[in-house]
């Protein structure tokens, strides 16, 4: 009929777009806490959240995917061609390769330039991701401050981030769109170099590392501008409790659950037996500073990334950032949580496991 061949038109004329000026302004989403029953001094962040649109439905969907992976490229192309047909009027969103990509079995996918990153926070309103840790890593780089909810969806090695099976896309999906998640905010951190203007967003941890230097990195670690320690040995970590399931965790310090709102340090093979890691409250400042006494610079680096070089007497400052990352996660926390560190961090594993027999009896 006349309506639907205009509505048909319509749509035409909305993915024949020119600039991503012309993808709508997301819609901000509204989240309500689930427990009413928050203690004295509990941060809001420490709690989970429904997650719920107000007013609206979700306009912009951004999938991002793990590269070079063709399991994760079909379950990419079905997932968006699944938006397509159930919720028409959301925009599915690629990056620029991975739009080149899938152009002919996507046609209707947008996708937005390098060149104009920050329209990414203008109109995504909530992205999809499929890989592993990295993958949902990734997305924090996409946004200069707020992050949008994130679902993530297990397809890489370990994944002890990503709570939901692939398999199960079409209903995790429908319970974000229609506004009925669970979210955990997930803190994260920002540092800054001295002399810099220009804080970076912090996942799973800083560091300082001596790198490639062959000789030890002499560190001075400040808290709230007090000295703590300093350290010789091959760097210090900074890290969230997200992160202490990543670097820190192998580095020996403390596995943290996610709503213990907390910044971990832990040091680098110290050349001492009594630097242990330590448990510090979210409001704490650090400040790492390489000695004007030291043999070797050292590199930052943030989630693994390299972010060039400290010389003797620069510094790095480490605080919380006001933007944790909304994760979409499973409405019970504590059973999903148990089950990670126990199925995939193998916890308290003995060496031979109790249900296993020399003999495979």
């Amino acid at each position: 009929n006349a309506t639907q061949t205009s509505n048909s038109r319509s749509w035409l004329c909305k993915r024949d777009l020119s600039t991503t000026a012309d993808i709508a302004t997301k819609t901000t989403p509204k989240l309500l806490r689930q427990s009413a029953d928050a203690g004295l001094g509990e941060h809001e962040g420490d709690q989970q959240y429904s997650l719920q649109w107000p007013g609206a439905t979700p306009k912009t969907v951004l999938i991002v995917r793990k590269a070079n992976d063709h399991q994760v490229d079909s379950a990419l192309v079905r997932i968006a061609q699944w938006f397509h047909t159930t919720y028409p009027q959301i925009n599915v969103v690629l990056e620029p390769a991975v739009h080149q990509q899938h152009s002919e079995a996507l046609p209707f996918a947008l996708t937005i330039p390098a060149s104009q990153k920050t329209e990414y926070a203008r109109t995504v309103d909530f992205v999809v991701t499929l890989g592993g840790d990295g993958t949902f890593l990734h997305v924090s780089s996409l946004f200069a401050d707020e992050v949008p909810p994130i679902i993530p969806f297990s397809m890489g090695t370990l994944g002890f981030l990503l709570p939901f099976n692939v398999a199960d896309f079409a209903t995790q999906l429908r319970r974000v769109v229609e506004g009925a998640a669970t979210v955990l905010p997930r803190m994260r951190l920002v540092m800054q170099r001295s002399g810099s203007d220009a804080p970076v967003h912090v996942t799973n941890e800083a560091s300082i590392h001596r790198g490639t230097y062959p000789h030890l990195t002499t560190i001075s670690c400040f808290l709230d501008d007090h000295l703590l320690t300093t350290s010789v040995g091959d760097g210090i970590i900074v890290g969230t409790p997200t992160g202490s399931t990543a670097y820190a965790l192998s580095a020996g310090g403390p596995i943290v659950h996610p709503l213990v709102s907390s910044i971990v340090l832990a040091p680098v093979c110290p050349r001492s037996l009594s630097f242990r890691p330590l448990m510090l409250p979210p409001t704490a400042v650090v400040r790492l500073q390489v000695h004007q006494g030291s043999r070797g610079h050292a590199t930052a680096y943030v989630d693994g990334r390299d972010c060039g070089g400290i010389m003797q007497g620069e510094s790095v400052e480490i605080r919380r950032s006001q933007f944790p990352l909304l994760c979409v996660n499973r409405d019970d926390l504590a059973k999903g949580w148990a089950q990670d560190i126990n199925q995939l961090l193998k916890f308290n594993r003995t060496f031979s496991h109790p249900h296993e027999t020399p003999f495979d009896e």
